[in-house]
């Protein structure tokens, strides 16, 4: 099927499950735009038609709690898409609860189709309340199980951070190696002062699809650190949207894709200056290996208004075969003339030079490899500023990356 024969069959398929206004709305909007095909500039180098199943159903199957490596002492779990009360501990302080989605938030942002496609079908949100003045003591991980095979699971979770609070979430996106399709949606909304990490771990199944939305509204001198880690699914599609709305907010937006096999990974981040003094920064770093593709576009939008703005952004990517590809687009839009901005991009091998003075200390070259692999990812996953997440994202990228990549390098001597 062609994607708009695709879309057409969605179309018919959503009617079923769009029942409450908030649903219909948001049905509305995915009728207008119909799914994401090459020919739109945000999706040019991901086409969808040899991944997507040819009629959208949202999953029934029930899931079973697996033993799955957490960041901190408290959880929130999702099995399948649906919130499992039973497993989940949080703070006592922080409230967790079901709710239906509200009409107004069902689409932080008209262009994301696929939050609109989230918002046609979803029946209940997670809303997550972290109260003013108040510091979490510990991570909070929302860990999204998955064992399922051709339907979507439709996770939708809302976080409001109130005033003068510090809060780090990491989010874990794992599965079986069914072909279970995951549409996710995080919706954050950061009040004066406020201080939040949130860190996305993304280990799907190797075959698995796998898209999802983090979005997020930072107020007056609140902090907002955005770091997407990708290691998993056959196709995924990361967007990150962040709106500086108060005077005095800042935002970081990173993170690190490691890829291999014909894995396929597109990276889109919006990064919008509403408001003056606001700053951005943005690191985001691929290594990829086989016949594996990446694909990076980081849009940084400053506003009219928005004046004295600081922005930084630098997509780095390593290539260790030929057959590996990325394509990568940072882009700037300034309206503002008392601005600071810069951008770029880099695509490249290890360095021979680099490499020439390790082995000259004696190191053998599949060390050294090795080493450089290395260095490249642990500056990417510096920017959380967090050793104990640090650690924990160390710890994945070796057992779902580096440790076959370093396999190969040694067969290959």
């Amino acid at each position: 099927m062609n994607i708009q024969e695709l879309t057409d069959q969605y179309l018919n398929d959503l009617a079923v499950y769009a029942k409450s206004e908030s649903n219909k709305e948001a049905l509305t909007n995915f009728k207008a735009r119909g799914l994401p095909h090459t020919k739109m500039e945000d999706w040019i180098y991901t086409k969808l038609t040899d991944v997507l199943p040819e009629k959208f159903a949202v999953t029934a199957e029930k899931a079973m709690l697996k033993n799955v490596k957490v960041a901190g002492k408290y959880q929130v779990v999702l099995l399948n898409g649906q919130y499992s009360k039973a497993d989940s501990f949080f703070p006592e302080e922080v409230t967790v609860e079901q709710k239906a989605l509200v009409a107004n938030e069902a689409n932080c942002d008209q262009t994301d189709i696929f939050a609109m496609l989230n918002a046609s079908a979803v029946e209940n949100i997670i809303e997550i309340n972290v109260p003013k003045n108040i510091s979490v003591d510990d991570i909070i991980s929302i860990v999204h199980i998955s064992d399922f095979d051709g339907e979507f699971a439709l996770p939708r979770i809302h976080v409001n951070v109130e005033q003068f609070s510090k809060v780090s979430f990491v989010e874990i996106f794992t599965g079986s190696d069914k072909a279970y399709n995951i549409n996710a949606v995080s919706n954050f909304k950061i009040a004066d002062g406020a201080n939040v990490s949130h860190v996305k771990v993304q280990t799907d199944g190797a075959n698995a699809f796998h898209v999802s939305s983090v979005n997020a509204d930072i107020a007056k001198d609140a902090h907002f650190k955005s770091f997407t880690f990708t290691t998993g699914a056959k196709k995924s599609r990361n967007e990150m949207r962040v709106r500086l709305n108060g005077i005095g907010a800042t935002a970081s937006v990173d993170g690190l894709y490691a890829l291999r096999g014909d894995q396929h990974t597109d990276n889109f981040s919006l990064i919008s200056h509403i408001k003056e003094r606001t700053d951005s920064s943005q690191l985001f770093k691929g290594v990829l290996d086989n016949k594996a593709r990446g694909v990076f576009t980081g849009k940084v939008l400053v506003c009219r208004d928005a004046q004295l703005v600081n922005s930084e952004q630098l997509n780095k990517n390593l290539l260790l075969s030929k057959g590996a590809h990325v394509d990568t687009r940072p882009q700037l839009e300034v309206y503002a003339d008392d601005v600071k901005c810069a951008h770029g991009a880099t695509v490249g091998q290890m360095s021979d030079e680099e490499a020439f003075y390790l082995q000259s200390r004696g190191l053998s070259k599949e060390r050294v490899q090795k080493l450089l692999i290395h260095a490249f990812c642990s500056d990417a996953i510096t920017k959380i500023e967090d050793e104990k997440i640090e650690k924990f994202l160390s710890d994945i990228l070796f057992e779902s990356f580096e440790k076959n990549a370093f396999d190969e390098m040694e067969k290959e001597s």
